[in-house]
Parts: C-alpha cells; structure tokens; sequence
C-alpha cells in the first residue's frame, strides 16, 4: 500500500509540474520557470542548523556580505582554479554550512570535467541550495520539499542566464573571451589560462555566487 500511496503522489507531483520539468537530468533545477513565492524559502533557510549564521548575515549590510564573498571566491579561484569547489566553498564558510564531502564531490564539475557544459559556478551554487533546501535520504518520498527546493535554485538559474545569455560554459567563454576552448586538449588549456582565465572566470564566478546569496539573504530590511 505505502508503495502505491508513493507511486501515486509521485503521479501527482509529476502530473502538476510536467509542463515545467523538461531537460537538465543532472541539474533539473535550472529549468526556466514561474514560480509563486510565498513566506518562502529566504525565511525557512533558518530552521536550518546554519539558520543563526544565516541570521547573522542578514544584520549585516548587504554590501560588506558581498564584499567577503567576492574575497573569498579570488583567494579559492586562485588556489584551486576550480569554480565549482571555488563558489561552494565560498557559500559554504559564510552560511556556516557543513559539507566537505561536497566540497570534494565538485573536484571534476569544471564545466562538467571541462567539456564547456555546465558552468561550475552554477554547479557549486546549486549544491548549496541543495544542502539548505533539499531533502535527505528520510526524505526521499517528500515530493513537497522537492518541488518547493526548485525555486531558488530555478531563480539563481534564470538570474544568471539573464546576465550570460546561458549556464553553459562553452557560451560563457564565447561571451568573455569571444571563442570557446577545448579544455581536455593541452594546447588549448595553455591558451585557455594564457587569455587570463582565471582573473575572468573568478569574475563569473563572484557573479555567481553574489546571485546565490542575494536570495538566500532574501530582501534587504528597510529602514
């Protein structure tokens, strides 16, 4: 009965949604969609454990926020050269998040292993988006957590794509560098770092990360 009473409330869930979910298997989240926001999910990330972390940045004024996330993701994009460990572990440490097997998981989502798909500051984003509004292995049957975890991560997606034109990697070299390189050949790796990829796509990547925090921290009070 329990595996009926799931089948059908997956039914359910898929019957109200299908018209949104088509494509991105792995990153179903960057689906273009309308979604109505209610109390919504700028206040339930604080019945997370980072919940007084989270608080805490929220007294802070936005503008130094920001600031700190753009530092944090220089210092890791100029350690690593990775975006998507760079911008989730720059969400990560200022959210007060845990996650370090994650932060390890996104060693090869460079432009999904650098083959100009998706973009690794979309990726590591999205991670902690997951990790804030996701479920977890008890949770699996909560098709509601699910449904309601795609609007942030579907409103990072379109916010980004406003400003690149696209969350894949290859159309984001093409707009910043004006070609796209083929990252798993040597050559054009060289040539890759020599046009300053790294400074560039740190640039993205703040972007990126910026965009996430934004909607995590929700709107700014006013006075």
């Amino acid at each position: 009965m329990n595996t009926l009473k799931n089948k059908s409330g997956r039914r359910h869930f898929l019957a109200s949604i299908s018209a949104a979910i088509v494509g991105s298997a792995a990153l179903g989240s960057c689906i273009n969609r309308s979604h109505t926001e209610n109390k919504s999910f700028s206040e339930e990330v604080l019945n997370q454990p980072s919940g007084n972390k989270i608080a805490e940045n929220r007294e802070m004024p936005r503008d130094l926020v920001l600031k700190l996330l753009d530092q944090k993701v220089d210092q890791y994009m100029h350690l690593s050269y990775n975006c998507a460990q760079s911008s989730f572990l720059a969400l990560k440490e200022q959210f007060g998040l845990e996650g370090d097997d994650v932060l390890k998981a996104l060693t090869p989502l460079t432009g999904i292993a650098e083959r100009g798909e998706t973009c690794g500051a979309i990726t590591g984003s999205l991670m902690v988006f997951g990790l804030l509004y996701g479920r977890g292995k008890s949770q699996l049957g909560d098709w509601d957590t699910y449904r309601k975890s795609l609007v942030p991560s579907g409103k990072f997606c379109e916010r980004f794509e406003k400003k690149y034109g696209s969350t894949m990697c290859c159309k984001i070299q093409q707009k910043k560098f004006g070609r796209c390189f083929h990252l798993t050949q040597q050559a054009e790796l060289r040539k890759f770092q020599e046009a300053g990829a790294t400074d560039v796509c740190s640039s993205v990547v703040r972007d990126a990360v910026g965009m996430a925090a934004e909607i995590i921290l929700g709107p700014q009070k006013t006075a």
